[in-house]
């Protein structure tokens, strides 16, 4: 019997995982790790010495006793079981794990019989002002234009998905790193000779003598078939589990089925995926052997 997706199919394409959360929602990501948490402090005491000239300074305390009360509140709720933990909202309170499906859209009978490319594109802002640094807004704005494009040709382009990443390096320079799923390296170098991309290309070799503070990388891992597996555990769908899978509807026999989208992630508590060794599609025997740990063992293996 083929894999069954958890999550119920979708009859529009969902976004990638990079651009769910709303244009305001990222700027504000952004603008929050853009600076030094010392910064933010430096930023607050200012403004609360400001208000401490306008108003009483017996009064000037009480917006920040109210929002950390309200926090400290809420956190104490949730800890307590008093109110529901948000945190957890669309999260598959157990073990998952994602198989990819053939190019119909139908999952097979065994584990990572599918090929898989992960790419990961990166960039970094080597400048005091972050992301108001010179020329980074025109780089942002056509990874924007290219994240929706990616979503908008799939699965013609090869696209599965991708996620959005930052860090910060030990100068304090903020990274920013797309990890995307694809088909395979063609899809990806197709997309790259594409309009979109040649002209972003284009641009960054026109004024790359001005961008010396902007880093960009690369890099392409083609992982055959039966070399990769994943298991996530209480988690909302992320990685390679939120991407997404067209499955082609049937439009010649008993009428017409509509195309959908699909979920690869499949329950993971039992049965093949429920190993390493079996969702790499490999006899869990020899790992059992080897490592003197066998099925039902208080030590799951992941």
């Amino acid at each position: 019997m083929s894999f069954q997706s958890v999550l119920p199919p979708a009859t529009k394409r969902p976004r990638s995982q990079a651009r769910w959360p709303s244009p305001s929602r990222q700027s504000l990501y952004a603008l929050r790790e853009n600076f030094e948490l010392s910064t933010w402090l430096l930023l607050g005491a200012l403004l609360q010495s400001i208000v401490v000239f306008v108003v009483p300074p017996r009064y000037a305390t009480i917006p920040l006793i109210l929002v950390l009360g309200t926090r400290a509140a809420n956190a104490m709720a949730i800890t307590w079981g008093w109110k529901r933990n948000h945190y957890l909202d669309e999260a598959i309170l157990h073990r998952t794990s994602p198989q990819i499906p053939d190019e119909d859209g139908n999952f097979h009978q065994n584990s990572a019989e599918e090929k898989v490319v992960v790419f990961l594109l990166g960039a970094k802002a080597n400048h005091p002002l972050g992301i108001f640094g010179p020329n980074l807004k025109t780089l942002g704005d056509y990874a924007t234009q290219m994240y929706a494009e990616l979503d908008k040709t799939a699965p013609d382009s090869g696209f599965y998905g991708g996620s959005s990443w930052t860090n910060q390096d030990k100068n304090g320079a903020t990274e920013f790193l797309f990890l995307s799923y694809w088909r395979s390296t063609e899809d990806i170098h197709k997309f790259a000779y594409g309009p979109l991309h040649r002209e972003a290309w284009d641009w960054w070799n026109k004024t790359l003598e001005q961008n010396n503070h902007i880093g960009i990388n690369h890099e392409i891992f083609e992982v055959d078939r039966k070399h990769w597996e994943a298991i996530y555990v209480n988690f909302q769908p992320t990685n390679l589990g939120a991407t997404t899978y067209l499955r082609k509807g049937d439009k010649l026999i008993g009428g017409t089925v509509d195309d959908q989208w699909v979920s690869p992630l499949m329950d993971a508590r039992r049965g093949k995926l429920r190993s390493s060794a079996g969702r790499l599609g490999r006899d869990p025997g020899q790992l059992y052997d080897k490592y003197q740990l066998a099925p039902g063992a208080t030590r799951e293996e992941a």
